[in-house]
C-alpha cells in the first residue's frame, strides 16, 4: 500500500433528498475570502393531500448547483414559484432569537445545510432543467466505495 493511500482521510455522508421549493436566492459578501450563494428550500414531505413543509438555510456548494441558482435568482426575484429536486449535505442546527413580530424574543432553530446537487427544475410548473446521467465513479458511488476503501484500510493495517 502506496504512503499517500494510508493518508487519504475517509468520510461518513449524511444526504438529505428531497423536493422542495426555493426562496431567498441571495450572493453572501464575506469579509476574507470569497463571496458565496445561498438560498433557502421548503422541502415537501408527508401525505400528499396534507404536505408540510420543512425549511433548510442553504449554502450552495456544488458547482454546478451553483452556476443553476445563480441563473434562478432573477426567477426568485419575480416571485415564481421554483421547485427542485436537491441533494443536501452537512446539515446542523443553528439557534437564534427572533427580533420582531409574534415571536419576539424567543429562541428559534434554524436548520442549516450545503446544497450539494440539483436533479430538477421546475420554474410555474414548466420543466426548465433535468441533470445528466450521472457517470460510472461519480461521487453518487461513492457510498459504497467508501466502505470498501475503510474495509480495505483496517485490513492493510491489521495486517
Amino acid at each position: 500500500m502506496s504512503e499517500s493511500t494510508q493518508n487519504q482521510t475517509n468520510y461518513f455522508d449524511l444526504h438529505i433528498t428531497g423536493v422542495g421549493y426555493v426562496n431567498r436566492i441571495r450572493e453572501v459578501p464575506v469579509k476574507r475570502g470569497e463571496h458565496f450563494w445561498a438560498c433557502d428550500i421548503a422541502a415537501l414531505h408527508g401525505a400528499e393531500d396534507a404536505i408540510e413543509y420543512t425549511r433548510f438555510d442553504c449554502r450552495v456548494s456544488g458547482s454546478e448547483a451553483a452556476k443553476l441558482i445563480k441563473r434562478l435568482d432573477k426567477a426568485c426575484r419575480d416571485k415564481k414559484k421554483i421547485l427542485i429536486g436537491f441533494k443536501l449535505g452537512d446539515l446542523y442546527a443553528e439557534t437564534f432569537v427572533y427580533e420582531k413580530g409574534d415571536k419576539a424574543g424567543q429562541t428559534g432553530v434554524s436548520l442549516k445545510a450545503r446544497l450539494l446537487y440539483i436533479s430538477w427544475i421546475k420554474v410555474d410548473g414548466e420543466s426548465v432543467y433535468i441533470a445528466p446521467p450521472k457517470q460510472e465513479g461519480s461521487q453518487e458511488d461513492s457510498y459504497e466505495d467508501s466502505i470498501e476503501t475503510e474495509a480495505e484500510t483496517e485490513a492493510s493495517t491489521s495486517a
